[in-house]
């Protein structure tokens, strides 16, 4: 199936991510996000979907500015609308090719990917690295959150429709040294976080500039 029907099938009900996995607010990967933003700063959300991150920190940071890409037309056109329904005002969304973005260097200060990486070949995730790297001031941070399996008997149940349904570049993308895997684009992990179903891992620039 082509990505962009895919994307559009699933448009109107990506949203039920957040109701099945990341309904305890308190262990999800939107409240660790949440508290990466400290406020007044430019943020990116690349591969935004439906925007729930970029929603949520539009509405509890209204100090800070959020663009919010996609190649997926329908996707944005949900988040718009849950957008304007809303009332929201410090959120603009654009398509575009996150490989490929229209955006000078060193321009924003967080940068956020979600549940992306997984399903991309890895020269095409390299190439969405090295772009959000690009872009990304040099005191700025990246934040990644990506699928992680649980332990925990319930958890693994509930977790088998994401593991059996995801293309298999999400069962080579979970087996990685991602500490390894990001250094070699010039990134290392600052911070890695355990959350429901998921991991939340914040990423710097390295010192050397490599």
């Amino acid at each position: 199936m082509k990505p962009n029907l895919f994307y559009k099938m699933i448009a109107g009900v990506y949203d039920l991510l957040d109701v099945i996995y990341f309904r305890n607010y308190e262990k999800s990967p939107r409240k660790a996000v949440l508290e990466s933003i400290s406020g007044n700063e430019k943020i990116l959300d690349l591969c935004t979907g439906t925007a729930t991150n970029a929603i949520r920190i539009a509405k509890e940071k209204p100090n800070t500015k959020i663009i919010g890409v996609d190649l997926s037309k329908n996707m944005l056109k949900v988040a718009s609308n849950k957008v304007k329904k809303q009332g929201i005002r410090n959120v603009k969304f654009y398509p575009m090719d996150a490989t490929k973005l229209k955006f000078k260097q060193n321009t924003f200060d967080k940068i956020l990917l979600s549940l992306v990486l997984h399903e991309l070949e890895e020269d095409l995730a390299g190439q969405m690295i090295v772009e959000a790297k690009r872009v990304l001031k040099d005191e700025g941070e990246i934040i990644i959150t990506e699928w992680e399996p649980s332990r925990q008997k319930r958890k693994r149940l509930l977790f088998m429709p994401i593991h059996y349904l995801e293309p298999k570049s999400y069962r080579e993308f979970i087996k990685k040294d991602l500490y390894s895997y990001f250094k070699k684009y010039g990134l290392e992990i600052k911070k890695y976080e355990h959350c429901d179903y998921t991991k939340v891992i914040t990423l710097v620039k390295q010192m050397d500039g490599r």
